[in-house]
């Protein structure tokens, strides 16, 4: 058996409970997203110039850890955006390329001026603002 509300409620008496319920408490606006540096153009050239050579300071060490060629190099490091981890697509690339297997001491040292590089291109926006 089902029993119906013996209490019908009219639309002010609907309006009366909604609004004696508790507000929520007024929230503060989201956090602003952290407000990048207006570069002048100056500045972004050098940030350009800089991230250059910072690739292809990273080029040259992994071609004097594995003896690899510039371009068999380039061709190892993966278009920036692609979805593959970035050093296991160097070593397989090269070692591919090398017909040989890279050693665990030349992985070491490709990883180490991987973060080498990571490092600098991070510190780069406070070096250009500072110019």
């Amino acid at each position: 058996m089902i029993m119906k509300s013996a209490i019908p409620l009219s639309a002010s008496a609907v309006l009366a409970l909604f609004l004696s319920l508790p507000l929520a408490p007024a929230s503060a606006a989201p956090p602003a997203p952290p407000t990048a540096a207006v570069l002048t153009p100056g500045q972004v050239a050098f940030m350009q110039a800089e991230t250059r050579r910072i690739e292809e300071a990273f080029i040259q060490k992994v071609m004097s850890i594995t003896g690899a060629s510039h371009d068999q190099v380039v061709r190892a490091i993966p278009a920036k955006g692609r979805l593959t981890d970035r050093l296991a697509r160097i070593y397989n690339s090269l070692e591919r390329d090398l017909k040989a297997p890279l050693t665990d001491e030349q992985q070491a040292l490709i990883f180490a001026a991987e973060g080498e590089r990571k490092q600098a291109l991070k510190d780069l926006p406070a070096q250009a603002a500072g110019r």
